[in-house]
């Protein structure tokens, strides 16, 4: 069976033996595809001639700048179905081989592990070009060749995904959230962002970007929103006086003067020549 290849990064032939099958695993490793007899197809912005390995290692680039598998781009095949014969084929194989492992010596067959064996796995159509992501990775290609050449820099993936599939401003994905499905689900985004990524580099995590959605929240007269942005930054940045001085504001705009008062407190014992804690307090307490 002749494998598609329509306008594709690259595409691989794939065959389906009867009996056992083998598949190819979604992340495909550079060692197991350098021996593969075929070369990559229908190569678009790689050179025509571009080795496998070499194309199988771009490939391996863009799935870790993305944080991502294989199949974000690429189709997945269906395993054909079996045949009763096919079927029986398969579970003697299978039975076979285990009764050679429980044969072997213990010795024998850790040096054996994983010898002989194909990779586990989905097939993958490599040509097929049904996913608008793949689209796009042609696009974004070029416009890196494109820059990379024009400016004599380096520019990768990894430069502005950092991990992520869709990079964009921790600032944005938080306010969508908050906009759509309420603080709640917003507090959590943010927690589980910060979990994953805090030493990526893929978001800011810096004390301004939620300090920033506090006083935006506030210029928009949502004082709830915050609440819950300023008391999560004052969470992860205790020491922030202008944190402090924000939830005394937010506090002050539902009628908490007694919170207020002590947001301003804290953000004296924190940094006690701040001008504006000094003068709201003062104004306070008049």
């Amino acid at each position: 069976m002749r494998p598609r290849s329509s306008a594709g990064l690259q595409a691989w032939p794939t065959s389906r033996p009867q009996g056992l099958h083998y598949f190819l695993l979604v992340v495909l490793s550079v060692p197991a595809l350098a021996h593969a007899q075929a070369a990559p197809k229908n190569l678009q912005i790689l050179p025509k001639d571009t080795p496998a390995p070499q194309v199988v290692a771009q490939m391996q680039q863009f799935t870790r700048a993305l944080g991502v598998q294989c199949a974000y781009c690429h189709v997945e095949q269906t395993a054909p179905l079996l045949s009763v014969e096919e079927l029986q084929a398969q579970q003697a194989a299978a039975a076979a081989a285990q009764a050679a492992a429980a044969a072997a010596p213990p010795a024998a067959a850790g040096r054996g592990r994983g010898r002989g064996r194909g990779p586990q796995g989905p097939q993958m159509d490599f040509a097929a070009d049904d996913k608008r992501q793949k689209l796009v990775a042609r696009v974004m290609m070029s416009m890196v060749k494109g820059v990379n050449t024009k400016y004599a820099v380096k520019l990768e993936c990894a430069t502005c995904h950092r991990g992520v599939a869709i990079p964009a401003q921790l600032s944005d994905l938080l306010r969508q959230t908050m906009l759509g499905k309420g603080e709640g689900a917003a507090v959590v985004q943010y927690r589980e962002l910060r979990q994953q990524y805090l030493n990526t580099g893929a978001y800011d995590f810096r004390e301004a970007t939620l300090l920033d959605l506090g006083r935006e929240s506030l210029g928009t007269r949502k004082p709830d929103d915050a609440l819950a942005w300023l008391q999560l930054n004052v969470e992860f940045y205790p020491r922030s006086a202008p944190s402090f001085i924000e939830l005394a504001k937010a506090h002050l705009a539902k009628r908490d003067r007694e919170s207020a008062v002590a947001d301003l407190t804290r953000a004296l014992a924190i940094d006690p020549s701040n001008a504006d804690a000094l003068r709201e307090l003062a104004r306070l307490k008049k």
